[in-house]
């Protein structure tokens, strides 16, 4: 299982920076030409000037990141600690048969 993943996180390393240019430059020339600018867009605006409709809150998204990770960090502990005892539970084994 972890052979399997280690060879398509190496496929991906290898082949994604083709793969995601082949696929900008497909968006790229897919995309019809941009309209001209209305009054006010072509500019800097400032986000405190921005109406409430655009403005995007960080904070969820940040904390939403974090949990994420955490969570992720937790169960992969949580799993090598299962797998750590089993081999300690097998090299017990080992040693109580080497003796007798």
């Amino acid at each position: 299982m972890t052979r399997i993943l280690l060879a398509v996180v190496m496929a991906l390393g290898v082949a994604g920076p083709r793969v995601v240019e082949a696929r900008q430059a497909q968006a790229v020339s897919a995309q019809p030409a941009p309209a001209a600018p209305a009054d006010g867009q072509g500019e800097f605006v400032p986000v405190s000037e921005l109406p409430p409709t655009e403005q995007l809150p960080a904070a969820p998204l940040v904390l939403g990141a974090y949990a994420f990770i955490w969570a992720a960090v937790l169960v992969y502990v949580f799993l090598l600690r299962r797998r750590l005892a089993a081999v300690q539970k097998d090299l017990d084994q080992l040693k109580r048969q080497t003796r007798s």
